[in-house]
C-alpha cells in the first residue's frame, strides 16, 4: 500500500547530528530522538523521523550482508530540509515503499545508498552525512556516510 507522502527540500541548515553504523548491530544509529515525533516513514528498516513535518533523525536496521558493492558516486548536493507533507496519522509507522529497495556501498567513498543511485533528483544533506535523493515530491534514495563502516 502506498502512502501519500509528497517529499519537498527546502532552504535552511542541515540538522548537526553524528550518523554512525553499529555492526554488532548491524544498524545505523544517530542516538536520543530530541523532537516530538509526528511519524515515523520506513525505507527498508531505516527510520526517518519526521517531526514538525521535517526529518529530523535517522536509524534502524540496514544489514551488511545485503549490501551490492559498487561505484556509483553520490549526486552533487547542497544542505537544506527535507520535509515530508503527509495527512497521515499521528504516531504511527509508514512504508515509503511496499518492497525493499536495493543498498549500494561504495567502498572507495565510503557511502551507501538505500534505494535507486542512478535516478536523477534534486540532492539534500538534511542531516550531517544524510542525503535525500527526490523527484517531484519522489523520494528516490537516501545516502549516508558513517565514520567507518564494516569489511565487506
Amino acid at each position: 500500500m502506498s502512502w501519500d507522502i509528497k517529499f519537498k527540500i527546502e532552504d535552511g541548515n542541515s540538522i548537526e547530528k553524528s550518523l554512525t553504523y553499529i555492526p554488532e548491530e548491524v544498524s545505523f544509529y544517530m542516538g536520543e530522538i530530541l523532537d516530538k515525533v509526528d511519524v515515523e516513514l520506513i525505507l527498508n528498516k531505516i527510520s526517518l523521523v519526521v517531526a514538525g513535518n521535517k526529518v529530523v533523525h535517522v536509524s534502524g536496521f540496514c544489514g551488511f550482508s545485503e549490501w551490492m558493492k559498487s561505484n556509483y558516486e553520490i549526486p552533487k548536493y547542497t544542505k537544506g530540509v527535507l520535509k515530508a507533507e503527509h495527512d497521515l496519522k499521528y504516531g504511527l509507522a509508514y512504508g515509503i515503499y511496499d518492497e525493499d529497495l536495493p543498498v549500494n556501498v561504495n567502498t572507495k567513498t565510503g557511502w551507501v545508498c538505500i534505494g535507486h543511485p542512478e535516478k536523477q533528483g534534486k540532492a539534500v544533506e538534511f542531516i550531517n552525512n544524510c542525503v535525500a535523493v527526490i523527484d517531484d515530491g519522489k523520494f528516490l534514495s537516501l545516502w549516508l556516510k558513517p565514520p567507518s563502516l564494516p569489511k565487506l
